[in-house]
């Protein structure tokens, strides 16, 4: 008797199944994975790795199956994923008017704001008026079918005129002879769903609501079996804020990797991904009642009764609980160690626990000592606890942690015994060098002075801790470049040319303070004095005023081992000694052996002196590289002359006798050089103005400092 009921009932099964199967013979449908090949209209998510052309190609393939068991023709506008596949949207239309289908789809997700997650569909036409009345039928029932599987907030059913504000609308539309739609199934920028588009089967199920979405519109029954789907999350853990959960909803909860759940009877499993979606999922269920039973590592197993019925998707998600460790924890490691010394003031003090802990009685059971106010973060399920002080330790102090034996586990159980460890933190802000060094003479009336401290800047500190004086003490205007800050220089120049010949002063106060808080403890002075007045009985042979009367550094042959993107030699208004411009150099060396040739497009005739000068004013840009000037001579050819090391800052006048220019023959300046040298700067920016010839000094009184 039990064998003849089972064989009705499989019977009867069999029936409605094969009935359902030829339930769309004789129509055509053409399916459109949107988009094709990571191009730059695929809309990456980088957070992610998702792809939309790949969830559109796989939800595509799922369907056609679907489409082709229910007897139905299934024409696909792409099956693999190339650049060469995503055609113009013309020509995904006229393959399905080729092919005379009965109904367009054309399949995407959305992207807007990571923050929303609604289903729309698109149909050609007004919202009142579509094109082909059939779209919006079809779009409402497509718009219920894939909101009531995807879960998302909302559906929308537009056609394309109202939607975007013309009458374009979409170009894979816009040719149809047919009925046709595009769906937006979900937002794959709202993370939590761009998480679950990477999983396989969840674009399986939606590319199932689409199927049931074309047999109610066709009139025809719905699938005899049904679905049983689901999301596993953590009691406990959370996604980052940026993922914007949406309030309502369990997204706000991390999900769970590599779940396990059972089906009975049948005893199906489904294996997780581990692409932080926690979505596991059954087809083909013929409806009654069924058992799932849940597992994921570290957490309590659990089981729910599911109903299942024809043509539908039930759910069942579960926070689920972790499982209990009652063994009491122990600190595995912490930073820093015991006794170190100079510790960075703003270093966190990290705590690594063997057990997931309970944050509120941990955080309570922590203390420092000098006290320092600062914010707590966990890590690794509630095992690393993380303190950043807010404005740092006492400098100079030995700072001990301590972590009383409140601290306890997420279960409750405490830990055995206090521990404490202790570090010093930095002392004292450290000046390295500064430019001029007190006591230097000869330094330009332009200078950018530079102070070099061990640490970053906190230039809020600054204020009355900083002077720049004259010898009788009146204050220098200044410009500062406060960019360089964070890297623990103070650079200024002075806002118009210092005097010549003459003696200031660069105070910095006991109080000055870095990024750590760390105080400079002593005052230091700094005295130098300007160079002497230049004059010149000459002639200006090259203002350094009129473009493209010099040739870029890297058409020279003789021009090496730099970065051509960035080294280059402009005209420009940025500084100038006379005039309104000069000639910058900007530079990058790549290697160690560089050198950089800007050669004039006219070489200059300097005849043959013998008793002249020749140079120009060069704003240094303290590189230590090598400046050299290269001549040629109409006899013995070229010869280059070392000028001068580059260590100096601001306009100096840089002159050669002619003299130094060996070989013989009437002169003709070619060239300016800078040869890199072992200690010198790979990166710089040095100006020239007035190249000049026959220059004769005249130094006005020189005294020594006080």
């Amino acid at each position: 008797m039990k064998k003849s009921i089972l064989f009705i009932a499989v019977s009867l099964l069999i029936s409605a199944s094969v009935a359902n199967a030829q339930s769309l013979t004789g129509y055509k449908f053409c399916i459109n994975p949107g988009h094709g090949g990571h191009d730059s209209n695929d809309r990456f998510i980088a957070e992610t790795g998702f792809w939309e052309s790949e969830g559109n190609l796989t939800k595509g393939l799922y369907l056609k199956t679907m489409l082709e068991s229910l007897g139905a023709t299934v024409i696909m506008s792409r099956t693999q994923n190339r650049t060469e596949d995503d055609l113009p949207l013309s020509q995904i239309a006229e393959i399905a008017n080729s092919n005379n289908v009965d109904y367009f789809h054309s399949i995407h997700s959305n992207a807007f704001n990571n923050a929303s997650n609604y289903t729309l569909i698109l149909y050609r036409g007004y919202d009142q008026t579509p094109t082909y009345p059939q779209s919006k039928e079809m779009g409402a029932i497509l718009a219920n079918k894939i909101r009531a599987v995807n879960r998302t907030t909302a559906e929308h059913n537009r056609g394309d005129f109202s939607f975007y504000g013309n009458t374009s609308g979409l170009g894979v539309l816009r040719p149809l002879s047919m009925p046709g739609t595009l769906s937006e199934g979900s937002f794959h920028d709202y993370y939590p769903e761009s998480w679950r588009l990477k999983n396989d089967s969840y674009l399986k199920h939606e590319a199932w609501a689409i199927a049931r979405a074309f047999l109610q519109y066709f009139n025809k029954p719905g699938f005899t079996d049904g679905i049983i789907a689901g999301i596993l999350r953590d009691e406990s853990e959370f996604v980052p804020s940026f993922y914007n959960p949406t309030s309502g909803t369990k997204d706000n909860h991390k999900p769970l990797n590599k779940i396990k759940v059972r089906l009975e009877p049948g005893a199906r499993i489904f294996n997780g991904d581990d692409f932080n979606n926690g979505f596991y999922f059954f087809d083909d269920l013929v409806p009654g009642n069924y058992k799932v039973i849940l597992e994921a590592d570290k957490f309590i197993k659990d089981s729910a009764n599911v109903i299942v019925a024809a043509n539908q998707s039930t759910f069942y998600d579960k926070i689920m609980e972790l499982q209990p460790i009652l063994d009491p924890p122990f600190i595995v490691n912490y930073n820093p160690t015991d006794s170190l010394n100079e510790i960075s003031n703003i270093t966190p003090i990290v705590i690594d626990f063997n057990i997931r802990m309970n944050f509120e009685a941990t955080q309570n059971a922590f203390s420092i000592s000098p006290s320092a106010s600062g914010s707590f973060k966990w890590e690794n399920d509630f095992k690393r606890l993380i303190f950043t002080p807010s404005r740092g330790y006492t400098p100079g102090a030995k700072n001990i942690v301590r972590i009383s034996n409140s601290a306890k586990t997420y279960w409750g159980v405490n830990l055995q015994q206090t521990k404490t460890f202790s570090f010093i933190t930095r002392s004292k802000l450290n000046l390295i060098s500064t430019y001029p060094k007190s006591g230097a003479k000869d330094i330009s009336t332009t200078v950018v002075v530079n102070v070099k401290f061990d640490k970053g800047i906190d230039g809020t500190s600054l204020g009355s801790k900083i002077s720049f004086t004259d010898n009788v003490g009146n204050t220098i205007g200044v410009n500062v470049n406060q960019s360089r800050y964070s890297i623990g220089i103070i650079e200024f120049e002075p806002k118009t040319p210092l005097n010549n010949n003459s003696i200031y002063k660069l105070t910095l106060r006991e109080g000055i303070t870095d990024i750590e808080y760390v105080p400079l403890k002593e005052t230091f002075v700094i005295e130098f004095k300007t160079d002497s007045t230049y004059t010149f009985d000459g002639y200006v042979l090259d203002p350094f005023e009129q473009d493209y009367t010099w040739n870029s550094p890297a058409s020279s042959p003789n021009t090496i081992g730099i970065n051509s993107s960035i080294t280059r030699f402009d005209i420009m208004t940025e500084k100038f000694k006379s005039g309104e411009r000069s000639g910058r150099l900007e530079y990058q060396f790549t290697g160690t052996n560089g050198n950089i040739e800007v050669v004039r497009s006219s070489p200059i005739n300097l005849g043959d002196p013998s008793s002249s000068f020749f140079g120009m004013w060069v704003f240094g840009d303290k590189s230590m590289n090598i400046l050299e000037y290269k001549f040629t001579r109409q006899i013995t050819g070229e010869h280059k002359v070392k000028v001068d090391t580059i260590n100096w800052s601001g306009w100096k006048l840089k002159k050669i006798p002619f003299s130094q220019i060996l070989g013989t023959g009437t002169i003709q300046f070619k060239s300016i050089n800078i040869v890199q040298t072992n200690i010198g700067s790979k990166t710089g920016k040095l100006f020239f103005d007035e190249l000049t010839s026959n220059i004769v000094t005249d130094v006005s009184e020189d005294y020594d400092f006080p």
